[in-house]
């Protein structure tokens, strides 16, 4: 049988987006839990965030992630280290279940962020299987040492997970499907003065190949087929919003938001594709504001007094 637990606001998700909103609304007194797998979000894979206020040094993805998991413990925020696996509304409420816990709340708000697309070409999965091809950076990064990486994509991510394996792998090579990039212009600049870096475009990736512990590439160069031998890939052609745990009423709300509703969603799950830790961080601040002020109303105060007080 599941553990039941009852609260005022669930928030599901472990990144800076659900973090902030969950230290606002519990110094504010609301009873909250807050329920994520782990603690931390995809800024895991960031190599370096330089353009968050308070770190002019910038700061490695892995330690900011690190920072505010030791937040939530130094502020008491009750934490369930568990996977949701479906969220559904049952009257006035939502029902959020684990494998081993079903939550009940009032409100709910959802930071849940985005999941890697894949490729969708023959050999993909397999070699995914088998341990040669990856979605996140963070789950390649200590296999790198000394290796041939390919990285497949043209945007800020491949270029930042380039970034941050060059100092361990031997040779990175980031593969575009066309002649362009949307990468930042710095980031593009810091590629180039790589010397184990080197970008391949108007390669189309076409199918992957298990041999030998190598994973070839069959790869379409300006209408030719060419192969390309690398010891690990790691894929990077953007990301989707992660919300397929939700009920397909939920699923619906989340498509045509209602404005009195008690759901919402906040940082990069939400449909827009400004994927920043900074607005993350204002999304959740935001809404949790705007949550205490509508439980909270009817005092005329936006915080409520908790016993412990």
């Amino acid at each position: 049988m599941k553990n039941k637990i009852i609260t005022k606001v669930a928030l599901i998700g472990g990144g800076p987006a659900c973090a902030t909103a969950a230290i606002q609304l519990f110094r504010s007194g609301i009873e909250i839990i807050l329920i994520s797998k782990e603690i931390g979000g995809t800024i895991k894979n960031a190599n370096l965030v330089e353009n968050l206020i308070g770190y002019p040094e910038g700061v490695v993805g892995r330690e900011f992630a690190k920072s505010f998991r030791l937040q939530l413990t130094k502020v008491g925020v009750p934490v369930i280290l568990e996977e949701v696996l479906t969220v559904e509304q049952v009257t006035n409420n939502y029902s959020i279940k684990t494998a081993e816990t079903e939550i009940i709340s009032e409100y709910l708000i959802i930071g849940t962020g985005s999941f890697p697309m894949k490729l969708d070409v023959e050999g993909e999965k397999e070699s995914f299987l088998n341990g040669k091809l990856f979605y996140e950076v963070f789950n390649i990064k200590q296999l790198t040492d000394k290796k041939d990486i390919g990285i497949i994509g043209s945007g800020d991510v491949a270029y930042d997970y380039a970034l941050n394996l060059q100092d361990a792998a031997n040779k990175i090579s980031i593969i575009h499907r066309t002649d362009k990039t949307s990468s930042l212009p710095i980031l593009q600049k810091r590629v180039k003065n790589a010397n184990n870096i080197v970008v391949f475009k108007n390669h189309v990736v076409k199918k992957l190949v298990l041999k030998d512990d190598k994973i070839i590439l069959e790869v379409e160069e300006d209408g030719k087929r060419i192969t390309m031998i690398k010891d690990l890939v790691l894929v990077a052609i953007g990301r989707k919003p992660n919300y397929d745990f939700l009920s397909v009423d939920l699923i619906s709300e989340y498509n045509d938001p209602k404005v009195d509703s008690k759901l919402k969603f906040v940082g990069d799950v939400t449909k827009n594709n400004f994927r920043q830790v900074s607005i993350a961080m204002g999304d959740g601040m935001k809404v949790a504001m705007e949550t205490v002020k509508r439980i909270t109303e009817k005092e005329g105060y936006h915080g409520t007094f908790r016993q412990v007080w």
